[in-house]
Order: structure tokens, then sequence, then C-alpha cells
């Protein structure tokens, strides 16, 4: 009910301030572990996000490989993007962001080794038995093994063996062995 051109008007305007978001954002890398195979660990998906408004997301990736038993970081990559409930990129809003590396984890692979088992009475000579065989190898890997146990006195003791790792590598196998017993008895020979 009031006419414009009764008033003079003088602007006293406030300010709308939006500043940049200073609480803690934190970004973290996946972990995973698996069983030597002899191919490499990755996980790539999976980076997740803590202090972000309601609706916000995150676009992130991980880098990261472990191939041979043991461990290695799994980071956060550059270039991730925060977005809103809307889609739109609000990365340049958030000062106080942290990234934290996941872990990838190879755990080593359990093989059997086997030697042979023989008998014999005693005749002065050194029994032995050739047999030695390993189970669980990754397919492509390869090792020599020699059997290696000797038993010439009445008695018993294990066929132990030598190993050469030839393409495989021994820090990625966890052996269990399976030794034969060599054994020699008293000779009941008539003399």
């Amino acid at each position: 009910n009031a006419t414009a051109a009764n008033y003079t008007v003088t602007d006293n305007l406030g300010t709308l301030t939006v500043t940049e978001n200073a609480a803690a954002v934190t970004l973290t890398a996946p972990s995973a572990s698996k069983t030597y195979d002899g191919t490499a660990l990755t996980k790539t998906a999976g980076v997740t996000a803590t202090g972000l408004p309601s609706g916000f997301t995150l676009e992130a990736t991980a880098s990261g490989s472990q191939t041979d038993a043991g461990n290695s970081a799994n980071v956060v990559d550059d270039g991730y993007v925060i977005k809103d409930a809307d889609g739109n990129d609000k990365t340049d809003n958030f000062t106080n962001v942290t990234k934290v590396d996941g872990k990838l984890t190879v755990n080593p692979k359990p093989v059997t080794i086997t030697t042979g088992s023989a008998s014999k009475p005693y005749d002065g000579t050194a029994l032995t038995e050739g047999t030695a065989d390993i189970e669980g190898l990754v397919a492509g890997e390869s090792v020599t093994l020699t059997a290696t146990g000797s038993q010439t006195e009445v008695g018993s003791t294990s066929n132990t063996y030598n190993i050469t790792w030839n393409n495989a590598t021994a820090a990625n196998y966890t052996v269990t062995d399976n030794l034969g017993t060599l054994t020699v008895t008293e000779n009941a020979a008539a003399v």
C-alpha cells in the first residue's frame, strides 16, 4: 500500500559469505589380502570418506600393487572429486583433507614336500631313497628337489632333501615337510 515514488531508498546491504570448509575430511584407501598366486594384488575401488556434509559424495580411486609375499601401501590417488547432492564438483571448497593409505597383503602359499621311505636289513652299505616331490607350486614356477637322506647303521632317520628354487621364490611359499623314513634293521641272516 506504499508508493515507491514517495520514498528515497538508501541501501545498507549485508554480506553473505561462504568460506572454505575447514572441517576435517578423511579419505581412506581400501585394504585387501590374498594368498600368493603369481599375479598382482590391486584394489582401486572402495575409497571411503568421513567428515563430508550430508548428501555429499566422493569419487576417488587408489593405486597400489603387491605381487610377492609381503605388504605395501594402497594410496588414494590425486584427482579425487567431492560432489554436492546435485552432482556439482565442490572439491575446492574443502581445505582440510587427509589421505590415509590402505594395505595390500600377499600371504605365502602353502606347499608340501614329500620324500620317500625305504627299509632293508643291515648290509654295510648306505640305504637311500631318491623320491622327492612338491605339491602346491603356482603354475609355471618350479624347483629342483633332491632326496639326501642316508642310513647305513641299524636304526632310522628322516629322508631329508635339498631344494633349489628355480624360477620360484622361497619367500612366496610356506613349506611343510612330509619326510619319509629310512630304516636299517638288524641282519637276521645266519652267520
